[in-house]
Formats: C-alpha cells, sequence, structure tokens
C-alpha cells in the first residue's frame, strides 16, 4: 500500500484531523460567493471531508471535482452529500491526476506533504499542470513556523517561501494574511489568488523554444521521477542526492547530457 495512502487513511479512521474546521473555511465561502458562473470547473484536492464542495454543490456550481488519496473520507462524503456527482469523485493521488481545471481550490493541501524541497516543487509544477492557460489556484496557506515532525501535520511555511516555489509558474494577484479567518486560524492563514501564466509562443520547429532548462527539470521530477531519470540518461546529478540545483549546475556544463535529457523531456510531454 501507498505509504502516504495508508497514513492518511489512519489518520481518519482514527480521528486524528485536528486541521479540519467542521464546516466550509470562511475567507473560501465569501471567495465563492463571488463567483459568477455555476458550471466553472473547480478541483479541490486533499478535499478530506469536502465541507468546501458540500457548499459549492449545495450552490449550484455544476463541475465541482473533490480528490483524496484516503477513500476514507471520500465515502464519508458521498453518504452525507447523495446529490454530489460520483463520476466528480476521485481517489487518486494528486500527482497521477490528469484533468484540467479553471481553478484549483487549496486547503491545508500543501502543507500535508513531508516538507522537503522537492515535494514543493512538485507540488507547484503539478499544480500549473492542472490549470487551464489563465486558470487559478486560489485559497490558504498556513502561515506558521515550519515543523519537521511527520506527526505534527500540517507542516507550516511562510510567505516568502510559498511565493518562492509558486512564482515561476503564477502570476500572482493577492497573498496576504486573511482578514476573515475563523478565530482559531486568525493571523495564521494566507489567502492567495494565483493566476497560471500563460505558456510561451513556441518557435516553429523548435518545442523548446522559451522553456529553460529548470522548467524541463521540474517537469521531469514531477512526472517522471529521479528514478526513472536516471534509468534514461546515467548521469551521477540524478543518482546521488539529486536537486534541481546540482543537475542545473551539471548540465549547463555539459552540452551531451543536457540534450539527452531535453530529448526525455520531449517524450515526457508526449506520454502525457
Amino acid at each position: 500500500m501507498n505509504t502516504e495512502k495508508e497514513y492518511w487513511t489512519n489518520r481518519y479512521k482514527e480521528g486524528h484531523t485536528g486541521w479540519d474546521l467542521g464546516t466550509i473555511s470562511t475567507p473560501l465561502k465569501d471567495y465563492f460567493d463571488q463567483i459568477q458562473s455555476k458550471e466553472v470547473a473547480i478541483l479541490i484536492p486533499g478535499a478530506g471531508n469536502g465541507y468546501e464542495a458540500a457548499y459549492l454543490n449545495d450552490n449550484g456550481f455544476t463541475n465541482v471535482h473533490i480528490l483524496d488519496i484516503s477513500v476514507v473520507p471520500l465515502e464519508q462524503f458521498a453518504a452525507a452529500n447523495p446529490s454530489f456527482p460520483e463520476e466528480h469523485i476521485h481517489e487518486q493521488d494528486f500527482f497521477k491526476h490528469k484533468n484540467t481545471y479553471d481553478l484549483v481550490i487549496e486547503q491545508t493541501f500543501f502543507c500535508s506533504f513531508p516538507p522537503i524541497k522537492m515535494n514543493r516543487v512538485k507540488y507547484a509544477t503539478k499544480m500549473a499542470s492542472l490549470l487551464n492557460d489563465g486558470g487559478k489556484l486560489v485559497g490558504l496557506w498556513f502561515d506558521i513556523p515550519l515543523t519537521e515532525d511527520p506527526d505534527k501535520r500540517p507542516f507550516g511555511g511562510s510567505k516568502k517561501e510559498y511565493r518562492t516555489y509558486l512564482a515561476p509558474f503564477f502570476e500572482i494577484k493577492t497573498f496576504e494574511a486573511a482578514h476573515n479567518s475563523v478565530i482559531d486560524r486568525y493571523g495564521d492563514e494566507l489567502f492567495g489568488i494565483f493566476i497560471k501564466k500563460k505558456q510561451p509562443i513556441k518557435q516553429q520547429n523548435n518545442p523548446l523554444h522559451g522553456i529553460t532548462l529548470q522548467s524541463i527539470l521540474e517537469h521531469l521530477v514531477a512526472n517522471e521521477g529521479w528514478e526513472e531519470m536516471d534509468k534514461q540518461v546515467r548521469i551521477n546529478c540524478f543518482t546521488e542526492n539529486p536537486t534541481i540545483k546540482s543537475s542545473l549546475r551539471f548540465l549547463r556544463k555539459h552540452l551531451w547530457a543536457r540534450e539527452k535529457v531535453e530529448k526525455m523531456y520531449l517524450r515526457s510531454l508526449n506520454k502525457n
């Protein structure tokens, strides 16, 4: 069994869900109330008990999807919301989800992953891939000191750190302390609206035009993983303590290796 899946399933079964407000969060409710189109395609990853999805469904939104790695909260949500379309409930690893949306909602999801840099790079890369050009990532991020204790999930983070990961893929419309948080979270969360950047127009016969080497590596890590990358291109920077930074340094010095990585990137795009 997937270790993350097992971890979250046990948390739900044991009732260790301290992040659960028991209702929709006020900042998200206020944001939803100003959306005019009821047909907008929305994804809520790490949906848990799905209070936001239930609110949207009850208010006439017709294209809302929820995703969680554990079936336990999804079954509870389905039982409590029988009018919610069954085909819009996804028990799946977030990083394997393939659909695209106009709006993705963030609610304690970013901080659910072990806080290593690569997980946070993968999060930003995957979020961008799930959105249509001009699509929005909207929600709440914890503004609390980072903890690495696995029993203290969700982990924290800072405004500066979040911006570092999201800025390469999104224009930041707003990202400030939430003014209307529930009392228990007041002062501890940031409300953000991030708009996906349009992809650069590619030169004819040059599919890599406008795509940086860092973007190529981030895509490969998110969609293939270091192990698969190492199988396809045998270089030490993919084998020994691989990081984006060390790989950039090596590939910028060795054109032969960079060309192989670019070909792997193009194969990955065709596959996905």
